[in-house]
């Protein structure tokens, strides 16, 4: 960068991104910044794969004052989850099931959600 671009404006004086990122929308923007993040950090944590947060600030000059007009963009790339994988059987008439058409039943055999007894104590 050319030594004419440099701002001359001191270290001690600048403004930190962090006010500047608080005045934007009138804090609206840091505050869903705020959430978006923490939405993204544990939706990585959760699925352990990586996600994107990117901001994007354009700044342009309004006329010949000191004005500058400042727009914004908050993007966010969240991992999806895993989702279960499910192993269903194809009936003849094309339709899905949990049980195998083709296994036999068992007489006799029953369910243990079917079975609702008492439960007994023992001493």
């Amino acid at each position: 960068m050319s030594e004419a671009l440099k701002s001359p404006t001191p270290q001690a004086k600048r403004k930190s991104f962090a006010e500047t990122l608080a005045m934007l929308g009138y804090g609206e923007v840091e505050i869903e910044a705020t959430n978006e993040l923490n939405e993204l950090v544990h939706a990585c944590t959760e699925t352990g794969k990586a996600g994107e947060l990117t901001l994007t600030l354009k700044f342009k000059p309004v006329g010949k004052g000191s004005q500058i007009e400042v727009t914004n963009d908050l993007k966010v790339k969240k991992p999806k989850p895993v989702r279960e994988v499910q192993i269903l059987f194809a009936t003849t008439d094309n339709n899905l099931q949990r049980e195998d058409p083709r296994q036999r039943s068992l007489d006799g055999v029953k369910s243990v959600a079917e079975e609702q007894r008492a439960l007994r104590t023992v001493s």
